[in-house]
């Protein structure tokens, strides 16, 4: 989220007309090109030509199309997922300028049609990019918005664009505010586990740790990716013996080539977004959900009535 000291910004942009949308944002995009950042536009075909027609020769320097592949249920993992490409993008000392248009990038469809999804992915890009030098501007067609996407676009912008001006959003709430109000949603149901244990205390670990070992290389993952999961999954373990009831179960839904894990237990997590910042270098603890995001292609947590669950999905490269 954007703070004096945080390079980070996020706004957003209700339009009625693609001319009018050129009209605002035009200028912030020549400016960033002027300075030699990256520009991202991930928007549809008639906003894209109506951009080139308006910037002429410069826009052969805008790259058309999201930053990072986004996935479908997980907003969390969207997020996670484009702060390590934009991470990888500006570590040259860039900055890079995002527009996000969801109908074109993924998810359960626009905004309009899943503004719950959406309100996740947002609220979760404030912690994860946070640091980065990108400013990422969502897009929202105000005729078709409906009163949950205005309001979920209120509260996870800082800035608002206001005419052809960005100004600070005085409805802007914290991600842990938003998601108390707009948890995480449960992943989607995989039928009956191949293998299914529990695990108590941390004596379990071991034991934890070789089963991942076998069920990974089963699966046909490799060596490195096995390593990954091994890591990956003793850190989550650890994570819900530490701060959970100390006991838990862990479902294993196994196929050639690919890995999905199910951790739960039967704690109750004041966030779902953990391991979405990226630790500090001189801190010693929140590295583990971290690093388990960055050892797997999906990592999801959410609660419930019953307690929290940790999804991880790992398939082979």
């Amino acid at each position: 989220m954007t703070t004096a000291s945080d390079p980070f910004r996020h706004l957003a942009v209700f339009f009625h007309d693609v001319d009018g949308l050129v009209a605002t944002l035009a200028p912030m995009l020549t400016e960033a090109l002027t300075r030699g950042d990256l520009v991202w536009a991930a928007i549809d075909d008639p906003a894209r030509g109506a951009f080139e027609r308006r910037l002429g020769s410069a826009a052969d320097d805008v790259v058309f199309g999201e930053p990072a592949q986004p996935y479908s249920y997980s907003g969390q993992t969207t997020a996670s997922r484009r702060a390590d490409r934009l991470r990888e993008l500006t570590a040259d000392g860039r900055a890079a300028l995002v527009l996000s248009d969801s109908s074109t990038v993924g998810g359960p469809g626009p905004r309009s049609s899943a503004p719950d999804f959406w309100s996740v992915v947002d609220a979760s890009c404030n912690l994860a990019l946070s640091g980065l030098p990108v400013t990422l501007v969502c897009l929202c067609d105000a005729t078709g918005a409906s009163e949950d996407t205005e309001r979920y676009l209120y509260w996870n912008h800082p800035e608002l664009f206001d005419g052809s001006h960005a100004s600070p959003n005085p409805r802007y709430r914290t991600p842990d505010q938003v998601l108390a109000s707009v948890p995480a949603p449960p992943a989607p149901p995989l039928g009956p586990p191949n293998h299914l244990a529990t695990f108590e205390g941390v004596t379990a670990l071991r034991g934890v740790r070789k089963a991942t070992r076998r069920h990974g290389e089963e699966a046909g993952l490799s060596d490195e990716q096995v390593d990954g999961l091994v890591l990956a999954i003793g850190e989550l373990v650890s994570n819900s013996i530490e701060h959970g009831p100390g006991r838990g179960t862990l479902a294993w839904w196994t196929r050639p080539g690919q890995v999905v894990a199910q951790i739960h237990d039967t704690g109750h997590m004041t966030t779902t977004t953990p391991g979405l910042r990226r630790p500090d270098v001189r801190s010693v603890r929140g590295r583990g959900v971290w690093l388990a995001r960055q050892l797997s292609d999906v990592l999801h947590f959410w609660t419930g009535v019953d307690g929290t669950h940790v999804r991880l999905e790992i398939s082979a490269a």
